[in-house]
């Protein structure tokens, strides 16, 4: 099939997920959604991901991608135009600028923002969820008790990035990295900032840091925001037999020889960070960019290819 249907499995108030389906939009990519449990289990997500946690997952037709890391990369390569890396303000490229201040942002900034959790408003089971993924205590009491006296740390990481924001855009001027059109930064800041707009109000963060409020603002326009969450929703099964159906996009062997194991081996592919649960499948694809894995599910029958990045992943031999 030359154009595989393209699904977003995702649930609204996951920040990473709003990412990529302002992505999507941004890229005017045609996708359908799946709209998931906001906590484990998710058994029928299982054929797609092998048991990978996080959330999103955009599947291409039985191509599964993970990780929002991988997930730009992806749509950058199907859809280059708008591309994600306009060029800087002296010609330069973007791309590497951009990820790896992405890398604070979906790391460090996320974890500060993470102490600003609402515990009475969240329900147990998310509670409990997340302290798994995220690896640290989020009982309610201790939330409600530590939150005053870590909100210092989160202003100081906002400032900061409202101060690089400023002296790259020159105040506003042009996006996030002295473009002239959005980059991938630019969305990176917007998850940041919409996130805390969600977790302490947005009078809050216009009061405090009226240039990050202000550049929410201007991505969300042109990510045309308001679309978001308006695409046609199939149900977990619905997807899982699209996976069987669409099966031309094949996977070239490759291995660079970074990785001492070799292709055929069953291997465990497992994030570094949160959500540390494997993902096991043959090993068909190893290079300093992607791993690839194959999944089979007897139970669904369902041979699906697994993307992950390798930063942030470990893959060991099962």
């Amino acid at each position: 099939m030359s154009n595989p249907s393209i699904i977003l499995h995702w649930y609204p108030f996951s920040p990473f997920a709003q990412k990529i389906a302002w992505a999507l939009n941004y890229k005017k990519v045609d996708y359908k959604q799946v709209l998931i449990s906001h906590v484990e289990p998710r058994p029928e997500r299982r054929p797609l991901d092998s048991g990978y946690r996080r959330t999103p997952i955009v599947q291409i037709g039985n191509h599964t991608y993970c990780d929002t890391k991988l997930i730009f990369d992806e749509l950058e390569r199907r859809f280059p135009e708008p591309s994600f890396y306009p060029a800087g303000p002296h010609g330069e490229s973007t791309e590497a600028l951009g990820k790896s201040l992405g890398r604070w942002l979906d790391s460090d900034l996320f974890m500060s923002l993470l102490t600003q959790l609402p515990g009475d408003a969240l329900d147990d089971a998310f509670l409990e969820d997340r302290t798994v993924v995220f690896k640290r205590d989020l009982d309610r009491s201790v939330l409600k008790s530590k939150a005053p006296f870590l909100l210092p740390t989160l202003k100081a990481d906002l400032e900061l990035l409202q101060k690089l924001v400023a002296q790259l855009s020159k105040n506003g001027n042009k996006w996030a990295l002295g473009t002239d059109a959005l980059s991938l930064l630019d969305l990176h800041v917007a998850m940041s900032t919409w996130m805390a707009s969600n977790l302490l109000g947005n009078d809050w963060v216009k009061e405090n840091f009226g240039m990050l409020n202000a550049h929410l603002k201007k991505t969300l326009d042109c990510v045309k925001a308001e679309e978001v969450g308006s695409k046609v929703t199939i149900d977990a099964k619905e997807a899982i037999e699209i996976a069987k159906r669409e099966t031309s996009e094949t996977v070239e062997a490759k291995h660079d020889g970074s990785l001492p194991i070799q292709l055929g081996n069953v291997v465990s592919v497992t994030p570094t960070d949160t959500g540390v649960v494997p993902s096991v499948g043959k090993l068909i694809y190893s290079t300093l960019d992607e791993t690839i894995i194959e999944h089979k599910d007897d139970k669904y029958g369902t041979t699906v290819y697994i993307h992950f990045p390798v930063i942030g992943y470990i893959v060991v031999p099962v």
